[in-house]
């Protein structure tokens, strides 16, 4: 695992948010006000922040001054996304790379989702179709000792 940024965010309590590509259209209200909930405690949350949805998430984290842990899917970052840099250059970012590939696949995501739940707390997602990637690991993480929800 190679990290960049604020290592001392692992320590913290981290939740997991995962969020469908192809969510059903209620999933991106709820993400929006779980976001902004979350947003007034000091939890962490640790995504790939790739989807539309948690993209959205996002944005309401880093407008809300939250600190937060970017799971890739690919190597780390040579040069620090704009958006993010100001909140990387305040010390309110840590990312995490599973695998030392350059290209993001199916395969580093899948891998990176697990990982991501496996170093969280607790999981969080929007609802999803059934049909969707995310329901082995929602059927996973709920048989297992970690908390997990999907929103509401």
């Amino acid at each position: 695992m190679d990290l960049s940024g604020n290592k001392e965010l692992l320590d913290r309590y981290l939740v997991a948010f995962f969020a469908s590509r192809t969510a059903p259209p209620e999933a991106l209200d709820l993400a929006k006000r779980w976001a902004h909930e979350i947003a007034q405690t000091d939890k962490i949350v640790i995504s790939g922040f790739h989807s539309p949805i948690e993209r959205a998430v996002l944005d309401i984290l880093l407008s809300g001054g939250c600190s937060i842990v970017v799971a890739l899917g690919r190597s780390l970052y040579r040069k620090i996304p704009m958006h993010l840099q100001p909140a990387y250059d305040s010390n309110r970012v840590l990312f995490v790379s599973f695998r030392d590939y350059s290209r993001p696949s199916f395969s580093n995501s899948q891998t990176r989702n697990w990982l991501t739940a496996d170093l969280a707390s607790e999981v969080v997602f929007a609802p999803f179709d059934n049909s969707s990637q995310l329901s082995s690991l929602h059927y996973s993480i709920a048989h297992s000792s970690t908390p997990c929800t999907i929103l509401k």
